[in-house]
């Protein structure tokens, strides 16, 4: 095993005692291998030796999901297929018992900064508590400074830890009422309150829901990430209803490949539920969930703002990797399909032609869910449509 490697993965992406938990599920995994089949690496297990070990794992303890996980998460690290295997593994088990907490969710979270809103909020405060609607730790909130925010591409640095952060458009709105355009880019503290006052605010208008600022960071990461890791790892959807044309990645060395590929599996996933989506909000925010999951090393920046046509800043719903940026557009059609794609497919092109780009993609989601409709996917002079 890559210990040191696979830790860094691990303590990048998951708390301390997730990062403890899988690393020991992968060293006892290559001791039974070592053990059981005379094997010494994890790398040299085939698919009877890890069959072998799920079917040991589950006589001896019930609640084994962590083991397949960390083994799973390992080969994620390496970018081995095996990880597929582990997936389907985990399909079969048996769903631990949930916990009865009352998950906070991002419409809960609008509906008490509305009040706030009503009731009058300074801009410092209204700022303050939209960041903590990511995944953003108190401290790293308070010690950011304006120059950390990237305006233009709408990203925010941690000073901290380095770490770039998306956050809403709700958060954008606060920020850019909060520092007037003349005075950014300066390097000066962002807030003049620190952790104490910070939990003073956020107890002002969200204790009476139970929540702290440590609170609505975990809801953040749980509202913002769970429809697509439902989607992308088959929760929903059980493997025997995926569509038999499911396109399962092969590389990841082409970008836009990869990128269209999946978004054909997150298609042919989420096919039956599309007539529930209810504005393009819900599909952007489903299909962004999916591609945070299915791409973790990849930069993905939602709703990029570039230099289009006219005087204003155009809009692009996805913009994916840190060189050579992808854009991405997402329409949800019910009737006239031909308008979306026109306008979709325009936005796409206005973007390649102001940042350089040779490629983009086009989503649309079909209410009317014809197949018939599905016949206008494909290439497009430079513009890949996929009909969902």
């Amino acid at each position: 095993m890559d210990e040191d490697g696979f830790r860094k993965f691990l303590k990048d992406r998951y708390k301390e005692a997730t990062v403890g938990l899988y690393f020991v599920s992968v060293r006892d995994f290559e001791g039974w291998l070592f053990k059981h089949q005379r094997k010494k690496d994890i790398q040299d297990a085939g698919e009877s030796d890890i069959r072998s070990w799920a079917a040991y794992i589950q006589k001896k303890m019930p609640k084994c999901q962590p083991y397949f996980y960390g083994v799973r998460t390992y080969y994620r690290y390496k970018r081995d297929p095996r990880e597929d295997l582990i997936i389907q593994l985990l399909s079969g088990l048996p769903p631990l018992p949930r916990t009865q907490r009352i998950r906070f969710q991002w419409t809960d979270f609008e509906m008490v900064m509305s009040k706030a809103e009503e009731t009058g909020i300074k801009d410092e405060h209204r700022a303050l508590l939209n960041l903590l609607w990511s995944e953003m730790k108190s401290e790293e909130i308070i010690n950011l400074n304006i120059s950390d925010i990237d305006f233009q591409n709408r990203l925010i640095t941690s000073p901290e830890s380095g770490n770039k952060f998306h956050v809403t458009p709700r958060t954008w709105d606060a920020l850019e009422r909060y520092i007037p355009s003349e005075k950014r880019n300066r390097s000066e503290r962002l807030f003049s309150i620190g952790l104490r006052n910070l939990q003073i605010v956020t107890g002002k208008y969200f204790e009476s829901v139970g929540q702290t600022p440590n609170s609505l960071r975990k809801s953040c990461q749980s509202d913002f990430m769970e429809a697509g890791k439902e989607v992308r790892y088959g929760l929903v959807t059980q493997p025997d209803k995926i569509s038999s044309s499911t396109v399962k990645p092969e590389s990841k060395t082409n970008l836009l490949d990869s990128l269209t590929q999946e978004i054909k599996n997150f298609g042919n996933r989420v096919h039956d539920r599309i007539g529930q989506i209810k504005n393009e909000r819900d599909f952007k925010r489903l299909l962004e969930g999916y591609l945070l999951a299915a791409f973790p090393d990849e930069t993905i920046t939602p709703e990029f703002h570039f230099r289009g046509i006219g005087i204003a800043d155009s809009i692009i719903d996805f913009a994916v990797g840190r060189d050579q940026r992808i854009p991405i557009e997402v329409k949800v059609a019910e009737k006239r399909l031909r308008d979306d794609i026109g306008k979709g497919s325009g936005q796409v092109k206005e973007f390649l032609k102001s940042c350089g780009s040779n490629k983009g993609i086009l989503v649309i989601a079909d209410k009317e869910r014809d197949p018939e409709r599905q016949k206008h996917s494909g290439m497009q002079d430079s513009v890949y449509i996929i009909v969902i």
